[in-house]
């Protein structure tokens, strides 16, 4: 390429002269070299023959560099100077014609002498690869007649059946956009590496339709933008419509690139509202090739405008790079593996309050992206450091993790996790929680860090979703005593300036808030009751719930210790409870869940470990041995049944010393009516406290006896060790005169608990109900009513509920007549 301009014809023939005598300086530098990949543009079509395979020694960027791109502004002077070199490049190509007649027997000759010394097995492959090249590019081309030919006959066709079909079947046909046309029977026949290369005309590459199989299922889905990778994952999980949630939330979300505050019911998808989101946006954020940012940062007004990148396409790289081609080895291919994973970007963090929805979380979202090779990982506290450094080694696109151990692992100098700077999207579900002030403390260090640049928090895309984000509580009593006065000193929040202070706190700049949450808090489909008694008689209740109405069952306790009493009492009654708290180790606690899961009528006796987010299918009742502390404890407890629109129960076990705290609780929740009474048979609890009762005694005693062996265990050691003989502690044979009192009483108890045992096993081997009795609702004479042996405690509840709005219609009556 000639790039000066000429003067007169002295000059263009010291060129001449000049380029027959580098001609043969040149010859010899030239050397074969491998370049894997594409390296040459459609703007240099002369250089076929060179394919990036023959590089210069003496290597000049200037000689194959291409065009740079260049400011707007800089348009308009390029298009005065083109016109300029239009005018000298017609004396120019004549002053050449002449010349190339002359230089034409000189060149031939030199060149073939070139072809000859190096016609090597490189070179000829070379030469095979161009040859194929040029092939492609004539498929390609006739691709794209066939593509139009294709696209002519579909609008033809759909115009015809436009007048023809109804609207939805029109609306059908144009559903879905194909990334590749059908494939002919030629284009079956291609080689393997034509389909390998990517095509320069797919430049935008759009959604692949979903399988026939499930396109009608999956109708509900169209205008929400889902991609269809995530639809056909959808569709085998049998998610054939979207929730209301994920209706209203996922076109501001995928479409307008919202913020999201939403507050729903529990088991209404939440989880898949803002997942789906975020994988649609990895996959735009891929296709673009940018690392992060989702949105546009807002102009600000004095801000410095950053230059336009300049793109430089070269034939070739320099000599200096040429030694890292990719492919050279095995230990350069594993090194070029390191560094892709190194560079792969962090796009989402997903914060949960607690391990096992962390875990629930990551198995939702890997479902979902099944078929988008976008990986995830669960990083928690409770496992072994390294062991989730090495998943972090991965690089995976989305991180689901607690606060704690997050924060444990950034502070360290986590190499992906540096990368939180430039995160595209932040989840923080059950953010009502996650906020509370004394509680996740490294949730604050991570958002200062989060939001430490202006820009990037700005291009960041939020999710917040929580049941109780809109519940607000009224002034505690203290703060109440001192609102004595004229001006009162502190003032209830109200659920405006609650949204504020979150958008506020969490750094939330395009804020859409959706909240489908109902009066009353909680599911449609859920059945509250309460049952009344003395603190200790509810093992008696809970036992005849149990027994009465099996299940799959969740009882809530207040306290660990709580927790671990129930569990040892149930497990002597032979109901096979599951606990579940915060002191036991985190694999214990994943393996509970898994056989509560697992089992139709299993029992889990747990703290509000359990209460916020756990998707555990067919959950049928929510028993809350205590009173909840607070409303949303309320709220998440119930929410483990009744979801996904199925039917389920709630027993709060009530003492007269809860009343209080339940007056506050409804006082929260706005509810005019109170609880309805859960239906009891008294004739029946007599067996219930007589095998409760024994139950207890028998975890005294044996609770006694594991103190005496650890203090007997205590006194053998230390009487070994120091060479000593005790009576009775020694010698296990001999006879009562021979031994210690102390020896006789730890071996009567011994007799007496298995004694115990004993009559434990032979009275559960008996029916606690008779076959066939079942009973709709015990009226207040003892009356019962006979109905199938499989009645459940919701229809129960709603028999009960149904007989005692009959009864006040009668007292009604009663007292008009009178």
């Amino acid at each position: 390429m000639v790039s000066s301009k000429p003067k007169s014809a002295k000059v263009a023939k010291k060129i001449k002269k000049g380029s027959k005598e580098c001609k043969t300086d040149k010859a010899e530098n030239w050397q074969k070299v491998k370049i894997k990949g594409h390296v040459i543009s459609d703007d240099f079509g002369g250089y076929e023959g060179l394919i990036g395979l023959e590089v210069l020694e003496d290597y000049d960027a200037e000689l194959v560099k291409s065009s740079k791109k260049r400011a707007s502004k800089r348009n308009v002077k390029k298009d005065k100077v083109k016109s300029k070199k239009k005018k000298i490049s017609k004396s120019v190509e004549e002053q050449e014609e002449e010349e190339a007649s002359e230089s034409s027997s000189e060149s031939e000759s030199e060149e073939e002498l070139l072809f000859t010394a190096k016609s090597t097995r490189k070179a000829r492959l070379a030469e095979r690869h161009a040859q194929k090249l040029e092939k492609l590019k004539e498929k390609r081309e006739k691709r794209k007649e066939k593509r139009k030919k294709k696209k002519e006959n579909v609008e033809e066709e759909e115009a015809a059946s436009e007048s023809s079909d109804n609207d939805n079947e029109s609306n059908r046909s144009g559903q879905y956009v194909r990334l590749r046309p059908e494939q002919s029977d030629e284009e079956e026949t291609e080689p393997a590496e034509a389909e390998e290369e990517p095509s320069s005309d797919e430049e935008e590459p759009q959604l692949l339709p979903a399988s026939t199989e499930y396109e009608d299922e999956l109708s509900a889905w169209n205008g929400l933008g889902v991609p269809s990778n995530v639809l056909r994952a959808l569709a085998e999980q049998g998610f054939k419509e979207p929730t209301q949630i994920q209706s209203m939330t996922l076109p501001a979300a995928i479409h307008g690139k919202k913020d999201i505050l939403g507050a729903a019911e529990t088991g209404s998808g939440k989880t898949l509202a803002f997942g789906i989101p975020m994988l649609a946006g990895i996959m735009e954020l891929k296709q673009r090739n940018v690392s992060s940012g989702i949105r546009k940062a807002p102009k600000v007004k004095g801000a410095p405008i950053a230059p336009p990148a300049e793109d430089e396409h070269e034939l070739t790289p320099p000599p200096d790079e040429l030694d890292h081609v990719s492919g050279a080895s095995d230990e350069e291919s594993d090194a070029e593996e390191r560094s892709k994973r190194k560079q792969t970007p962090l796009y989402g963090l997903v914060l949960t309050p607690t391990r096992e929805l962390a875990v629930q979380v990551k198995n939702h979202l890997v479902s979902a992206a099944k078929y988008t090779g976008i990986k995830v990982a669960a990083i928690f506290g409770g496992l072994a450091v390294a062991k989730q450094e090495r998943v972090l080694r991965q690089c995976p696109e989305i991180v689901v993790a607690t606060p704690g151990r997050l924060w444990e692992l950034f502070a360290q100098g986590n190499q992906h996790l540096n990368k939180l700077d430039d995160l595209s999207f932040l989840v923080i579900d059950e953010t009502d929680r996650m906020v509370e002030k004394g509680h996740f403390e490294e949730l604050r260090s991570l958002l200062k860090v989060l939001n430490a640049d202006e820009q990037k928090k700005q291009q960041r895309q939020n999710f917040v979703f929580s049941a109780t984000l809109t519940l607000v509580h009224d002034l505690p009593d203290h703060m109440q005593k001192r609102n004595v006065g004229k001006r009162p000193k502190f003032v209830k929040q109200t659920v405006d300036e609650k949204i504020e202070s979150l958008i506020e706190e969490l750094g939330i700049s395009q804020p859409k808030i959706v909240d489908i949450t109902s009066t009353q808090q909680t599911a449609q489909t859920l059945t509250e009751s309460r049952l009344l008694c003395p603190i200790d008689q509810k093992d008696f209740y809970l036992y005849y719930f149990i027994q009465r109405h099996p299940g799959r069952t969740i009882v809530f306790c207040n306290s660990i210790d709580c927790v671990r009493r129930l569990a040892t009492l149930f497990g002597l009654l032979d109901c096979s409870p599951l606990p579940l708290h915060a002191n036991m180790i985190q694999k214990q606690r994943l393996k509970n869940l898994e056989r509560f899961r697992d089992c139709p009528t299993g029992l889990l006796i747990a703290t509000d470990v359990a209460a916020r987010g756990l998707d555990i299918p067919n959950v049928e009742h929510v028993i809350h041995y205590q009173v909840p502390r607070t409303s949303e404890n309320y709220v998440h407890r119930s929410g483990r049944t009744a979801r996904a629109n199925k039917h389920g129960i709630t027993v709060m076990f009530m003492e007269p010393g809860e009343v209080r705290s339940y007056v506050k609780l409804y006082k929260t929740l706005e509810r005019t009516e109170d609880l309805p009474l859960f239906p009891i048979s008294e004739r029946f609890l007599s067996g219930v406290r007589e095998r409760v009762n024994l139950a207890r005694d028998l975890d005294k005693e044996e609770l006694k006896l594991k103190r005496v062996q650890s203090e007997r265990g205590w006194m053998k050691k230390h009487a070994e060790e120091m060479d000593m003989i005790i009576d009775g502690y020694n010698d296990e044979s001999g006879s009562d005169q021979d031994e210690d009192p102390f020896v006789i009483e730890r071996r009567r108890n011994r007799l007496h608990v298995e004694t115990v045992r004993a009559q434990l096993h032979s009275l559960l081997a008996q029916p606690l109900f008779p076959r066939g009795f079942s009973f709709k609702y015990p009226n207040s004479e003892n009356a019962d009513v006979n109905t199938s042996h499989t009645t459940s405690a919701v229809e129960t509840m709603k028999a009960a509920i149904e007989d005692q709005k009959l009864a006040k219609k009668q007292r009604n009556k009663r007292k008009r007549n009178a």
